[in-house]
C-alpha cells in the first residue's frame, strides 16, 4: 500500500466556522422578544422559593424534624430534582440557562446553607453519577440520598430520597409547564 492509496478524513478545516456568539445572541434576542427570558427568571425564583419552603417536609421521625443537616440534604435533593426538570423540559439553551441562573441566585439569597452545600460538596456529583447511569434512576436517587445522609443502605432513608426526588421533580415539571414558556 502506498501513501496515495490512503485518504485522510478532513477535520473540518475547510468548513466555515459557525459564529457561536452570534447564534446565542440571536437566540437570546428571539427568546427575549417572546417574553421567555423574563418568564424563565420568574420560574427560577419561584422554584428556589419552593425548595426553601419545603426543606422541613418529609422528616424521618419527630426527633429529626429540627435537624439542620437533614434539612440541607433534603434541599440538595430538591435542588437536584429541579435542575433535572429544567434540563429535561426547557429546550432553549438561553431559556434553560436563564431559569437555572435565576434559581441559583434566589437559592443563594434565601438559603446560603443549601446553596453552599450544592456548590461546595460533592453531593451533586454523586446525584449526577446516579442519574447518568440511566437505569433505575429513582432507586439510585434514593440510595444516593441515604448515603449522603450517612445512612447508606437504610431502606427508610432510601425511600425518603426516592419520595423527595419524585415529588419535587414532578412539582418542578408542572411548574415549568404552567410557566407560560413558549
Amino acid at each position: 500500500m502506498f501513501d496515495e492509496d490512503i485518504k485522510i478524513a478532513s477535520l473540518g478545516k475547510n468548513k466555515p466556522k459557525k459564529d457561536v456568539h452570534s447564534s446565542v445572541l440571536d437566540e437570546y434576542t428571539r427568546e427575549s422578544q417572546k417574553g421567555n427570558t423574563d418568564k424563565a427568571k420568574e420560574l427560577g425564583r419561584l422554584l428556589a422559593q419552593e425548595v426553601v419552603s419545603h426543606i422541613n417536609s418529609f422528616p424521618v421521625d419527630e426527633n429529626e424534624s429540627g435537624n439542620a443537616g437533614m434539612a440541607v440534604q433534603r434541599g440538595v435533593m430538591m435542588t437536584f430534582a429541579t435542575v433535572i426538570a429544567l434540563e429535561e423540559n426547557i429546550f432553549s439553551t438561553v431559556v434553560h440557562q436563564t431559569a437555572e441562573n435565576s434559581f441559583n441566585s434566589e437559592l443563594e439569597k434565601l438559603s446560603p446553607d443549601i446553596y453552599n452545600a450544592v456548590s461546595d460538596s460533592g453531593a451533586f456529583s454523586f446525584y449526577y453519577l446516579a442519574y447518568r447511569r440511566g437505569t433505575e434512576v429513582v432507586r439510585r436517587m434514593g440510595q444516593t440520598f441515604a448515603m449522603l445522609c450517612s445512612h447508606d443502605g437504610d431502606p427508610v432513608y432510601q425511600e425518603l430520597g426516592e419520595a423527595i426526588y419524585c415529588w419535587f421533580k414532578s412539582f418542578a415539571e408542572k411548574t415549568i409547564n404552567s410557566s407560560g414558556l413558549e
